[in-house]
């Protein structure tokens, strides 16, 4: 009889030992640093052309180190070249959904907010002259958001942009996101970004055909130029990535 109690008991007790033993939540992260490079520079020395290394601060940080875990103090390293997304980071998610990447051990470069998602892309541009002060957009990026239409278009600027996207005029707000599919019985559209000039007029900044593409999803990341007098004052960056 007391045998069968025991059992009973440990059986009772399995499920709440399995769930203190179940793994934290997982989360992927992306960073996408936007932004304009800095003049290509040559120099001539004995008779050979030789490329100028870009000037501090005019580029983001080439590596960060990622803190995965506050607790133990690990971290991992990601790469970031300008208007490249960065290779996904997987780790545990933490708590506050916050992370710190650092240029070494003791510098802070930026705390990014993790989204609600099991994913995030973290769009990163100067806020400054130079890189050594930047701002965050961090957008849903897990396979849910991901499958929701076939054109994504984000607003990193200060300003409203206009939308045409097909026969729809839509507006986009600073700091927002907008997501659209293909028009009923259409499998291409037409696509066009505006930005509000100086006289108040619409000038577009874009203007494309998109079509269908099974697994694929297009994004537009529209970001202000931050080169010394650009020819245009707003610009996209186009990606197209699976679903």
């Amino acid at each position: 009889m007391m045998m069968s109690r025991a059992i009973r008991l440990f059986t009772l007790l399995l499920p709440v030992m399995a769930f203190g033993q179940e793994k934290p939540a997982r989360h992927t992260l992306r960073i996408l640093p936007l932004g304009d490079p800095p003049p290509y520079l040559q120099e001539v020395r004995n008779g050979v052309r030789y490329e100028v290394p870009p000037a501090e601060g005019t580029i983001p940080p080439r590596n960060v180190e990622i803190s995965t875990s506050a607790e133990d103090g690990e971290t991992a390293k990601l790469r970031l070249r300008l208007g490249l997304v960065s290779e996904p980071l997987v780790f545990p998610l933490p708590e506050t959904r916050v992370v710190e990447a650092r240029q070494g051990p003791d510098a802070v470069w930026l705390k990014i907010p993790l989204s609600n998602s099991e994913a995030s892309l973290a769009l990163v541009w100067r806020s400054g002259p130079d890189w050594s002060k930047v701002r965050v957009l961090t957008l849903p990026d897990g396979t849910a958001e991901r499958s929701r239409g076939d054109c994504r278009f984000i607003n990193v600027t200060a300003r409203p942009m206009a939308i045409t996207w097909g026969e729809e005029r839509l507006k986009l707000d600073p700091g927002a996101a907008m997501t659209r599919g293909m028009p009923s019985g259409s499998n291409e559209v037409e696509v066009s970004i505006l930005y509000p000039a100086i006289d108040g007029t619409l000038t577009p900044c874009l203007s494309t055909k998109i079509g269908s593409k099974a697994g694929a999803l297009h994004q537009f990341i529209i970001y202000a130029a931050d080169e010394k007098k650009p020819r245009m004052p707003v610009k996209v960056l186009p990606l197209e990535e699976r679903r």
